[in-house]
């Protein structure tokens, strides 16, 4: 039922709209009878209304005036007003105000109820629309989570703000960070199964999920066909513990799903300290999966760890340029000539004269020199090469020549690319090696440790170690500290206590049964 306020300084106005009204056919009461806009609003504040029915002129606080004020309590109140004056002016400040309809006396009390009849109708539709909206808020909250992801930082900043309020969302911390949980065979498992049983099996991860995040301060999933997008929220003292805490995070949902039927690859974005700069996590996050192919043997890829520094940022400006890129990293020859043929296909068709199709392919090409020199790969000699058949472009006599240039210069890119890599895993292994090398007489020496010093995860460190090198990272610290000890046992009269300490042990016993087992002999019949 509608309630209803009427609002007069002449008193038999306000009784003949009230008895000139059938407002049972409304379903309407009138619950408040006042005779000035000052008494109207304490009124309203006592007992709130949906309709105000009020003259404009009134000598303590006209109707212009206390309908602001009303509006200002309840925008959704809907006030008709009543003047005895034909001003355009009232009508003008009524409309601008946000009043529901404004009509001149002498009152018609036919077309009175046919304006409250409609007042009576929005109102209902408002609150069917209010009980949509409320139903629909988790589906605005997982829209402002995506938007978040998509939008760079001024445009999210400017589009959300006033969103993250109304969704009372508190997303006021110190750092954030995005992982995308990437479903590598989702195309199969729907081929396999009913879509229905995939999703149960996608809802299944998206409860591992949320039930590992419990740890963060606090976190937000979106869900996609085939994979999971999830922003994370923490106060950490430092964004590498948060970071840590990701990847145990990520090994933990790994681990679980290991030789289930999901197929399971973990991006980890950079860490961020501005709420509206996640995009950037987000497409680091990306950026890690895009380069998966050179690790086959994992599942968990971090920007850090990709190329061991952060990969760029700026989002790809074209699709097609996009591809060229993913597949020079995938070192896919065959798959490359074929994107070579379609590039040149379509400038051939679209382009009509040489100097255009050749000003693209300097853009594509400048473009790829970008992507290397972020990667801090010398692209000197390509350079080069580029500049040199650039400054005598006459000498292609047809389009084949210039693109099975084009496709050299792509094929050298690739090995670039893969001499980068392995040059990146050798120095690591070295950089490793020396660290041991420098503190193997610490007792407490650990992967943990070399790991910290190398800046990658523990979990990635040991897996490439034990790759390059054919031995364990546990093994190599137990190794060089023998060797060392050796040396003192030839040319020093040290205890043995002394070299176990000396050498990193801190039990004398361990360390002989140690020296034994690599020896084949104790310490002291290797110095007799």
């Amino acid at each position: 039922m509608k309630k209803i306020m009427l609002v007069d300084d002449n008193a038999l106005s306000v009784e003949g709209i009230h008895r000139n009204i059938d407002w049972t056919s409304l379903d309407a009461q009138v619950i408040h009878m006042e005779y000035s806009g000052a008494s109207a609003i304490e009124a309203m504040k006592k007992i709130p209304v949906d309709i105000i029915i009020s003259d404009i002129e009134m000598p303590d606080m006209d109707g212009i005036s206390m309908s602001k004020s009303a509006l200002s309590f309840n925008p959704f109140i809907k006030v008709i007003l009543i003047s005895a004056y034909d001003k355009f002016e009232y009508a003008k400040r009524a409309i601008r105000l946000g009043v529901y309809d404004y009509i001149e006396k002498p009152l018609d009390y036919k077309y009175l109820y046919e304006k409250i009849q409609g007042a009576c109708a929005l109102i209902d539709q408002e609150q069917h629309n209010m009980e949509l909206l409320k139903a629909s808020r988790p589906a605005m909250t997982e829209k402002f989570f995506l938007d978040l992801l998509h939008y760079s930082g001024k445009e999210a900043s400017y589009h959300l703000s006033s969103h993250m309020q109304y969704l009372e969302l508190d997303l006021d911390y110190r750092f954030f960070n995005v992982a995308i949980f990437n479903v590598e065979n989702a195309v199969e498992l729907k081929q396999e199964m009913s879509i229905q049983q995939y999703e149960i099996l996608l809802y299944k991860l998206y409860d591992s999920i949320r039930n590992y995040c419990k740890i963060f301060d606090s976190f937000y999933l979106v869900k996609h066909f085939d994979r999971l997008e999830l922003i994370l929220c923490q106060n950490s003292s430092n964004a590498n513990h948060f970071l840590q805490s990701i990847h145990k995070v990520a090994a933990s949902v790994i681990e679980e799903y290991e030789g289930s039927s999901l197929s399971l690859n973990i991006g980890i974005g950079n860490i961020v300290s501005n709420l509206w700069n996640t995009h950037l996590s987000f497409e680091s996050a990306q950026h890690a999966l895009e380069y998966r192919f050179f690790f086959p043997q994992k599942n968990i890829f971090d920007t850090r760890e990709a190329f061991g520094q952060n990969l760029s940022l700026e989002p790809f400006s074209d699709a097609t340029e996009d591809e060229l890129i993913k597949l020079i990293c995938q070192k896919d020859y065959p798959a490359l000539e074929n994107w070579i043929k379609e590039f040149s296909s379509e400038l051939l068709n679209k382009y009509r004269t040489k100097d255009f199709i050749f000003v693209r392919t300097y853009t594509l090409l400048g473009r790829l020199l970008k992507f290397l020199y972020e990667l801090n790969i010398d692209t000197k000699d390509l350079e080069e090469k580029i500049a040199n058949t650039y400054s005598r472009l006459h000498s292609f006599n047809t389009s084949e020549e210039f693109f099975a240039w084009l496709s050299e210069i792509c094929t050298l890119a690739c090995r670039k690319l893969d001499i980068s890599l392995k040059t990146y895993h050798n120095q690591l292994c070295e950089s490793v090696l020396g660290y041991i090398q420098d503190n193997y007489q610490n007792n407490d020496l650990c992967l943990q440790d070399i790991a910290r010093f190398a800046n990658v995860s523990p979990a990635y460190l040991s897996a490439l170690f034990k790759k390059n090198m054919n031995t364990s990272i546990s093994e190599t610290i137990t190794v060089t500290r023998i060797e060392a000890a050796c040396k003192y046992l030839e040319s020093s009269n040290l205890t043995l206590k002394e070299i176990s300490e000396k050498c990193g042990y801190a039990n004398q016993y361990y360390f002989s049964t140690s020296f034994k087992k690599h020896k084949g002999i104790s310490p002291s019949g290797y110095r007799k």
